[in-house]
This record gives structure tokens, sequence and C-alpha cells, in this order.
């Protein structure tokens, strides 16, 4: 069965304004370290991936995984590469060259993928991957879907791109490991005691079932 991904967004205060909705998913610092406390401590494995493509990835993330050997996957806004508050070029490469790690798309200047015209969506999924694969020097081939949104036209052309792991906001585990892989976000307000409960439990085999149930739908309209 698919196994739990855990999600996070900003570390600390961002250096920059924040976008509508975002600041309740940047996480104070001792919250992040409490979240992978518990990933530690889990009986079962727990991905862990990075959206948005904050400078705190790599200036307060990182050195968390690194210290403890935990593997993460970053999707990136290619678009915001180098402005303020984001990564830079040589924190993406640096990222991507660490074995424990790997950059993934997150698209150009997160956009509702669905929300898009055909043009438009293929300037956000292959810009991106063009932009990404030229600084680490590699196709780029997992992407994280912005605000976790999709459709059946958003799916197929990621698939089309040679996109093979494409990541969610769905939430809880499904039953099988196929795309969309669903995720969970921190926030400020998420108890890490649920959280550890959660990851423990990692739902029943009903509650897997209504979970992938909505995610075929939500494919193919």
């Amino acid at each position: 069965m698919m196994s739990f991904v855990l999600n996070f967004h900003g570390i600390g205060e961002a250096k920059r304004a924040y976008e509508d909705g975002e600041e309740p998913y940047w996480i104070a610092d001792d919250q992040y370290r409490a979240a992978l406390d518990i990933v530690e401590a889990a009986s079962e494995p727990v991905s862990i991936t990075f959206d948005d493509g904050n400078d705190s990835d790599y200036l307060l993330g990182v050195p968390e995984l690194q210290m403890r050997g935990l593997e993460a996957t970053f999707f990136v806004l290619a678009g915001k590469i180098g402005r303020t508050g984001y990564l830079t070029r040589e924190m993406v490469a640096q990222i991507d060259a660490d074995r424990l790690f790997s950059i993934g798309s997150h698209g150009m200047d997160h956009r509702a993928w669905p929300d898009l015209d055909d043009d438009e969506l293929q300037g956000e999924i292959a810009g991106a991957q063009s932009l990404l694969g030229e600084i680490c020097g590699r196709l780029v081939t997992d992407a994280g879907l912005p605000f976790g949104r999709y459709d059946r036209r958003v799916m197929g052309l990621l698939k089309k791109s040679g996109h093979s792991c494409i990541y969610s906001s769905d939430g809880m585990p499904r039953l099988r490991h196929t795309n969309p892989i669903p995720r969970y976000s921190i926030r400020k307000d998420t108890d890490m005691r649920s959280l550890a409960e959660m990851i423990a439990n990692q739902g029943s085999i009903m509650a897997r079932a209504k979970s992938e149930l909505r995610s075929t739908l939500k494919a193919l309209r």
C-alpha cells in the first residue's frame, strides 16, 4: 500500500510578502524539528516533500534532514528562483547534488493548472521542466501540483512530458501507489500528537479506498 507523505512549505518567517492563504503553512523551526522526530520514530516509512522553493528549505530544512539522514524531494517554483526569499540557482543545484535529496517541479509562477488555457499550461509545465533540468543537469520527472489541483488534462500533459511521479495535496494515503500521490501538509495549527497518531494508523482500508475513489474521479474530470 501507499506510504504516508508529509509535506512542508516554509520554515520560520518569510523574507517576502506572503501570498493569499500562504502564511498558515509557514511553521516555526521547533515545530519542523518535532515533525521530523515523529518521522524518525514512525514504524513505517514516511516520505518528505517541500513545496514552493523557499530559501528556508535550504537554510533550515536541509541541515536538519542531513543530520538525521532523511531523504526529501523539493518541488521548486522555477519562475521564482533567485527572487527574494526563494532558492537561488546555486541552492537548487546543491540540493539536487546531495544523495539524500532531489528536485521536482512546482511549475513556474504558482498558478492553479486546471484554470489555465492549453498554451499557459504548456508553458508552466514545459518551462519549469526545462529550467530545472538546465540547473540540475538531468531530466526532472517529479512534479508537485500547485495548490494540489488537477484534472484529466493536467495529468495527461504531465505524463506526456515525462513526469513519472506526480504529487497532490489530497492528504491521507490511498490503497495503490499511483499518480497523483497524496500528501499531508503541515500547518501552524497542526497538532503534533494527532500527527503522530495519524502516521501510526495511516487510515483504515475503507478510508484509503474512499481517498482513492475521490482522487480517481478528480483525475477523470
